[in-house]
């Protein structure tokens, strides 16, 4: 990354090349985690409900399962995103995986139903691994790469739910409570992953070490949190209340309108995260970009809402399938553009607390959700709980239009990727790759920067080359070196410098 695309306050706090403070393996460790504890997750939704129903139990009781965790969650979320700005983002995330996968262990050999409820709180208590992940990502990501990575990580979920509910579903076939036990399983070894390849937060440790300061020394001031945060935690409320709807009523919703059993319900969780993936990958920052980061977020709500609905009272397998898939996709618009809202209002001194002040919300809702759900079930397990959710999503969209957004940083689409993402190998001639190149890099005179980037991610695979400068010279000196196609983008690179004086 150009060190005039980052931010003057960031400069010697990230690399200029890659615009993170911490060596990249860190990145795709905390994705993994994430992998790791959604799959976990994932592997047991299925089966969960039916688990609970061989304890002779009725359709209220398995919201009740569900709320027992939004519940510990709601109340151990702002305590665990304190002690996070205290003890560290690591530290947190650790005890949130070793914490869960406990849990799931103690899930898996449960005797009675009250037991099976009991760990299942005793979950919720540890809660914490997706916030620890958005906070740490805030923590080491640039401005200009912070909306980049954490779209990213929402996707990392929906990879995971395409592989776990449908083995889930097959591992509930030698035992219903087989998919808890590897669910905890996974987690734990995600803690042992993180707790081999992940560092500290540098940010977080930087802070730790002004606040140890003498007295006499200036310590950080910690920044004061706006009012549109606690506006945002209103919409995450019913943002909750919808999504802990849909996750606990999908198996009995299916169950009721389809007839499906857990293998089946387990294959239709692999069906809506292969919609959500796809969403993440190639939807999401395409909205963004189009309508804007709150907009986005916004339309997803409400797009959602009223295919739920459709969802609901639409005949027929293939149609109601295609509805709860349309209707995933808007959730994942929702999701993929939360935390980057969230982190425009926060810095290193306060973002595990505002974090965990937006996932208390949030919990609250996935409380609330499933017990009035699992009520409504007892009446019409098919129209009213999907009903009650999408008015939720759409109530949540509506409230978040409220929110007064901070002028964030201008974003550099793609900036870690050059010309390789942006496909520039079909465009030949200046005025091609000028069409070709992001807006942002046009209005701000970056192309030599993409060129530059193009050249080194080039050059380490001919390690005798050792920057833009050196290979534009070895192609002079000797080009007979060089293959037609290494010849082809140089010259793209040089049509690049061309436009550089006509776009600054």
């Amino acid at each position: 990354m150009d060190k005039t695309l980052l931010q003057k306050d960031d400069e010697g706090k990230f690399n200029p090349e890659t615009g993170l403070s911490v060596p990249q393996v860190a990145i795709w460790m905390v994705f993994i985690t994430i992998f790791m504890d959604t799959l976990a997750a994932t592997i047991s939704t299925p089966a969960l409900p039916y688990y609970a129903r061989s304890f002779h139990v009725n359709n209220a009781a398995v919201g009740y399962l569900y709320a027992s965790w939004s519940f510990t969650s709601a109340f151990c979320a702002p305590l665990l995103g304190q002690l996070s700005d205290k003890w560290g983002r690591r530290t947190i995330l650790l005890a949130s995986l070793l914490g869960a996968g406990l849990a799931n262990l103690g899930q898996a050999r449960a005797a009675s139903y009250y037991e099976l409820l009991a760990w299942r709180a005793f979950s919720g208590v540890w809660a914490a691994v997706g916030n620890s992940a958005q906070v740490y990502l805030s923590d080491v990501c640039s401005s200009l790469v912070l909306a980049d990575y954490m779209s990213k990580l929402s996707a990392v979920p929906s990879l995971a739910m395409t592989f776990g509910p449908g083995l889930g579903g097959g591992l509930s076939k030698f035992g219903l409570n087989i998919p808890v036990l590897v669910d905890g399983i996974l987690s734990l070894a995600a803690a042992a992953l993180c707790w081999v390849y992940l560092p500290e937060s540098p940010a977080w440790a930087s802070k730790k070490a002004a606040d140890a300061q003498p007295k006499g020394d200036q310590k950080q001031p910690q920044k004061s949190i706006p009012s549109s945060v606690y506006v945002l935690a209103i919409s995450g409320f019913f943002g909750g209340i919808s999504f802990g709807t849909a996750v606990s009523m999908t198996a009995i919703f299916l169950d009721a309108k389809l007839e499906f059993d857990s293998l089946h319900v387990g294959f239709t969780f692999v069906l809506t995260a292969i919609a959500t993936l796809a969403t993440s990958i190639w939807g999401t920052g395409s909205v963004q970009k189009a309508v804007g980061l709150k907009s986005c977020a916004v339309l997803g709500s409400i797009v959602s809402g009223i295919l739920t609905i459709g969802m609901a009272l639409i005949p027929g397998i293939w149609p109601t399938l295609v509805f709860m898939c349309l209707s995933r996709a808007g959730t994942t618009l929702r999701a993929g553009s939360n935390g980057t809202i969230l982190a425009n209002f926060t810095d290193a001194s306060n973002r595990g607390t505002v974090f965990a002040q937006q996932q208390f919300a949030m919990n609250m809702g996935r409380l609330v959700g499933p017990v009035v759900a699992g009520h409504l079930a007892v009446t019409d397990p098919v129209v009213l709980p999907m009903v009650f959710s999408a008015a939720c999503s759409i109530l949540s969209g509506l409230i978040l239009m409220a929110v007064a957004m901070p002028e964030a940083p201008k974003q550099t689409s793609q900036a870690l990727r050059g010309f390789t993402d942006l496909g520039i190998g079909q465009f030949r001639g200046r005025f091609a790759v000028k069409k070709a190149l992001p807006l942002d890099f046009q209005k701000e005179g970056h192309l030599l920067y993409a060129g530059q980037l193009a050249s080194r991610t080039f050059c380490r695979r001919r390690r005798s080359f050792g920057g833009f400068a050196a290979t534009h010279e070895a192609c002079r000196a000797d080009p007979k070196g060089l293959s037609v196609r290494t010849k082809q983008r140089l010259l793209m690179r040089r049509a690049a410098r061309l436009i550089l004086p006509r776009c600054q």
